[in-house]
């Protein structure tokens, strides 16, 4: 696909697709500053619906204002094409940083963000379903923050959605709820951050299997992975999120974000006791 027309910017190049769209690198005429700009790749004529998808991923964003979640800049037409202004992270994605090793607090620090941006994204009434280290962007700071809301749904229509036996989210990454046909909900965030967390703390997945259906049947009965000794003040943190039964986890992501500085005060008083 050619670069688009869009007026205001320059020197694109494509990032990549999917999600019935296209992401451009993109300059801004005014301040030379970089940019992604999110092109969808049908008109409103041609979908409708995918238009009002697009509009409500646009919503989300701007409604959830948070360093933990992508800043959307603005919105428009190039041509008849919709498109969003977003900020651009040159370090790519968790995915891309976690072919390097993390240390543990890194690991803990990242926790932390993300659970501060999941308590802003939740307190919208807003419930991500597709959490997962590719739609979590690394600065160039190295802070992260959540992108990518095209499957993102209010807390009323999630009902609907499992009703009428949609799924949405990542095999990996899927709560067993959602496996059984039940609603997505703010727990279902928690569980799916719960996986990349322990991907950042060991460089695996807690569960791996031949085919969907038998990850799917990890994730609905296998134990919780055990993590090894010297990892093991993070494993309440893990149990809080990874648990089976959505009732025996973190029961929000401010709950998290407090069972995360029990850890650190944790760790902290262990440092000062050993000087």
């Amino acid at each position: 696909m050619d670069a688009p027309v869009v007026e205001g910017f320059q020197k694109l190049s494509l990032l990549g697709e999917g999600g019935g769209a296209h992401v451009w690198l993109a300059e801004r005429d005014a301040d030379r500053h970089a940019v992604v700009l999110k092109v969808l790749k049908t008109t409103p004529a041609d979908d409708i619906d995918k238009f009002q998808r697009f509009r409500q991923e646009h919503a989300f964003i701007a409604a959830a204002r948070h360093s933990g979640v992508v800043e959307v800049f603005g919105n428009g037409f190039a041509a008849a094409y919709p498109y969003l202004e977003m900020e651009y992270f040159p370090r790519g994605s968790l995915k891309v940083a976690l072919k390097s090793a993390f240390s543990p607090r890194q690991a803990l620090a990242v926790l932390a963000q993300l659970s501060g941006a999941l308590v802003e994204i939740h307190g919208h009434g807003i419930v991500h379903r597709d959490l997962k280290p590719e739609n979590i962007l690394v600065r160039e700071d190295g802070t992260m923050a959540i992108a990518d809301f095209g499957v993102a749904a209010r807390f009323e229509a999630v009902a609907i959605d499992a009703k009428n036996h949609q799924v949405f989210g990542s095999p990996h990454y899927l709560a067993p709820e959602l496996i059984l046909g039940e609603p997505a909900s703010p727990l279902t965030d928690i569980y799916s951050l719960g996986i990349a967390f322990y991907e950042m703390l060991t460089g695996a997945k807690p569960y791996s299997a031949r085919n969907v259906r038998e990850l799917a049947q990890q994730h609905l009965s296998a134990a919780i992975p055990r993590l090894e000794a010297s990892l093991a003040d993070y494993q309440p943190l893990l149990d809080g999120m990874l648990a089976k039964n959505a009732l025996e986890r973190f029961q929000s992501a401010h709950d998290l974000l407090v069972g995360v500085d029990e850890v650190w005060t944790m760790l902290a008083v262990r440092v000062a006791q050993m000087r």
